[in-house]
């Protein structure tokens, strides 16, 4: 070493002179990279693979640029920037929502209309690489029936999961005017410890959730869906549809206000399905229901207000009988007992007919400008004729004519 510093040779400690200028630049360009990086990641609503907390460590502890590069790279969530709000502008104020009676558009949701609103969704996006949820706009009535319906993949799960708090959207917002322990979550897949007996799995979910309920409770969940004589037996020899029952049970015992249920009639056999139908509209006034299925004729059945779901996004919302009344042409089969002809003529000449045609010897098929109007003008028309009525049934007038309806109109149009 001593021989190296008489010879003037640079030693391990000394940087050639002018190199430490000529790297002054690269090192500030460096430090701005990080200074960029944090900046970048504290304003950041949502980043992709690890939270916000690890990508700052990575920036600023793992060596130069390649912290800041990997951020830049894989952290980044480039599907959800948006642009600054330029200065001195106001925000666009949000579309008004259209109410239940307004005939929707392909690819619009319509707000149901009437009662207060418990749950509240607005521009509710999930991305899962294509698949998801996108930009859904939700209003379900306090002490309704909700049926979310949709095919496979359609969104449904994830959909009930961020309302009911156990996903977090990518963007929009969720509001539910109900307090935490009045919320109540059945699964599409409930598990248990198989240990437990039915009767000790509902104890535990009322102690969790409404300690102060007491014993009577959980006796009457489990009377309710029906595993009144298989309280003491250990679930783990449960089929599959008595687990679902039992899920359904702990979510009752609290009494929630929010009842969410996913899928719940899937595991269940015809008399269970029934059962549970029944007992879902029950319901109805006293708290209020979201449940999916696939199911259309079920959602039907009990729905008041309906949801469709195709490829992430609410093609509609609003009453049942709306969605069939728009989507679908008004149209019944009617048998008459003689006197056909007169009968066809008369439905012919009124204004409330849109279409009059034989449909065999004894049979009209008539279609009307409302389900309205031909509900309240076909009796009233053979009762002038004096006729007999013999039947009349609504053609395809169900909720899975109009979901074939209304999804078919939107594909094609895509």
């Amino acid at each position: 070493m001593t021989a190296r510093l008489a010879a003037g040779l640079p030693g391990p400690h000394h940087l050639p002179p002018g190199l430490l200028g000529a790297l002054a630049p690269v090192l500030t360009l460096l430090l701005a990279l990080d200074a960029y990086c944090i900046i970048s990641l504290a304003r950041a609503t949502s980043v992709r693979y690890l939270p916000k907390f690890v990508w700052a460590i990575v920036i600023l502890l793992v060596s130069a640029p390649t912290g800041a590069l990997l951020y830049l790279f894989f952290g980044v969530d480039r599907r959800h920037a948006s642009a600054p709000a330029k200065q001195g502008t106001r925000p666009t104020a949000p579309t008004p929502r259209r109410t239940a009676t307004e005939t929707p558009r392909a690819g619009t949701a319509a707000a149901p209309a009437g009662g207060r609103i418990i749950v509240t969704a607005s521009g509710l996006t999930r991305d899962y690489g294509g698949i998801g949820l996108f930009e859904v706009d939700l209003a379900v009535p306090r002490g309704s029936v909700y049926g979310l319906v949709g095919l496979n993949g359609a969104g449904k799960t994830t959909l009930l999961s961020i309302l009911s708090g156990m996903r977090r959207p990518d963007r929009g917002s969720v509001t539910v005017a109900a307090e935490r322990l009045q919320i109540a979550v059945c699964p599409d897949v409930p598990d248990f410890d198989g240990w437990l007996t039915a009767h000790e799995v509902v104890d535990l979910a009322r102690a969790l959730v409404a300690p102060s309920a007491g014993a009577q409770a959980v006796r009457a969940a489990i009377s309710t869906v029906g595993l009144a004589g298989s309280a003491d037996r250990r679930v783990g020899g449960f089929s599959r549809g008595m687990i679902q029952r039992l899920a359904l049970a702990c979510a009752l015992v609290g009494d929630p206000e929010l009842l969410i249920l996913d899928e719940p009639t899937s595991a269940l056999d015809p008399a269970g399905r029934a059962e549970l139908l029944d007992l879902v509209a029950g319901m109805r006034g006293r708290r209020t229901v979201i449940f999916s299925s696939h199911i259309l004729a079920d959602v039907q059945r009990v729905a008041d207000q309906v949801g469709i779901l195709r490829d992430g996004r609410l093609l509609y919302q609003g009453r049942t009988q709306d969605l069939i009344g728009t989507y679908l042409t008004p149209s019944w089969l009617v048998r008459i007992a003689g006197q056909t002809e007169q009968v066809a003529a008369a439905m012919e000449a009124a204004a409330w007919a849109s279409r009059v045609e034989p449909a065999g010897t004894d049979a009209i098929r008539v279609d009307a400008v409302s389900f309205e109007a031909g509900e309240r003008g076909i009796p009233a028309v053979i009762a002038g004729c004096g006729a007999r009525q013999v039947a009349c049934e609504p053609v395809a007038a169900d909720l899975e004519s109009a979901f074939l309806a209304l999804t078919g109109a939107v594909g094609a149009r895509a």
